[in-house]
């Protein structure tokens, strides 16, 4: 589905090679064109075309719904330790200040490309590309669609923190911001979602937390929806009755056995990793994590004991969920794991060659 933005012409400028030395990267304000329409809502910010800019700099620029008022965009990275001595810096969070009254109701969307492709960077939650932050009448707001950024407000002032940044301070060359008029999101698109919605995996949302919840396959990441996915339409998953593993007798343990809700994705890897065979084609684990769905994406997982219970909670909003068991990622025993009955509200252990239903966290 495309995306529609509203701007003014862009005015590109490029920026010279960074110095190897600096771990921070060289950053300029640059707008790809052709890529956004016209409007008087918009426009893109030109920084400091003569000479690079290190994070944590910040640079003045008029933008249209600011008028003669110029706002000051400020990039910061931090520092992400990896393991052993590896470790990078990634683009944090962009500070936007000196914004007027005349920007209310707005969209500010901010995006970072590299050195010489169009294509944006993802900046957060792996894939998102585009951080939209909505001035509501002074209070800076995350878009609808932009879970896994916080956005810190104050007069005149947001700061927009991506939770997990993925845009190594290396790789960003350009930054964009632009200001568009304000647009609420489906579910499907990125924005709020509610149980029944079609999701952005082209599934249906059988869960909403109260508050994000730890997930991803290290449950670095924060998420708040969970979507299984369709039995009908383009690329649809099937419910195939299935082995759990390819090592039916042998324990995997801790890393297996994680059973509240986000603990899926960390299960559904230790299974397909178990030594032995346990990434053997045609395994509960294994036909999870190799679904991609109507929008292919790769991150969908065989769901956890709780994450199963609420999609069983959900079965008369998710279509096709009518086998008699269900497979979920939780192992109990070397012989069991956790599965759900669809005649009856709990879980309980069975041994391994049940139906299968892949589900994702976002």
């Amino acid at each position: 589905m495309s995306e529609e933005f509203y701007h003014d012409d862009p005015i590109e400028s490029d920026v010279p090679k960074r110095k190897k030395s600096s771990a921070l990267a060289a950053l300029v304000l640059i707008a790809v064109g052709g890529f956004y329409l016209q409007s008087t809502f918009a426009a893109n910010l030109s920084m400091n075309s003569a000479t690079t800019i290190e994070f944590g700099q910040g640079v003045s620029q008029a933008v249209a719904c600011s008028g003669s008022t110029n706002l000051i965009v400020t990039p910061r990275a931090s520092f992400t330790n990896g393991a052993g001595s590896a470790g990078a810096h990634y683009l944090q969070s962009v500070t936007v200040s000196n914004i007027p009254t005349s920007c209310y109701g707005v969209d500010f969307i901010i995006s970072a490309y590299g050195d010489s492709s169009s294509t944006p960077l993802a900046l957060f939650n792996a894939t998102s590309t585009n951080a939209v932050i909505y001035d509501n009448d002074g209070t800076f707001l995350p878009n609808n669609r932009s879970t896994g950024m916080t956005v810190s407000s104050s007069t005149g002032t947001f700061t927009a923190i991506f939770t997990t940044p993925v845009a190594q301070s290396s790789s960003v060359f350009k930054l964009t911001i632009q200001s568009s008029a304000h647009t609420t999101w489906s579910c499907a698109q990125g924005g709020a979602c509610s149980v029944g919605n079609v999701g952005p995996g082209g599934g249906t949302i059988f869960y909403v937390a109260l508050s994000p919840f730890a997930c991803g396959p290290t449950r670095s990441e924060t998420c708040t929806y969970l979507e299984a996915a369709s039995t009908s339409g383009v690329n649809a998953w099937t419910d195939a009755q299935v082995p759990w593993s390819g090592v039916p007798f042998a324990a995997i343990g801790a890393t297996a056995q994680g059973t509240e809700i986000g603990t899926g994705y960390a299960n559904t890897l230790a299974i397909v990793g178990q030594s032995g065979g346990g990434d053997s084609p045609g395994k509960a684990g294994t036909l999870s994590r190799a679904y991609r769905g109507p929008n292919n994406l790769s991150d969908w997982f065989l769901p956890s004991k709780d994450e199963l219970n609420q999609l069983f909670l959900q079965r008369s909003n998710v279509e096709g969920f009518v086998q008699p068991f269900y497979w979920s990622s939780t192992e109990n025993t070397g012989v069991y794991a956790w599965f759900q009955r669809v005649d009856g509200a709990y879980p309980y252990d069975k041994w391994k060659d049940l139906y299968v239903r892949a589900v994702r966290a976002f």
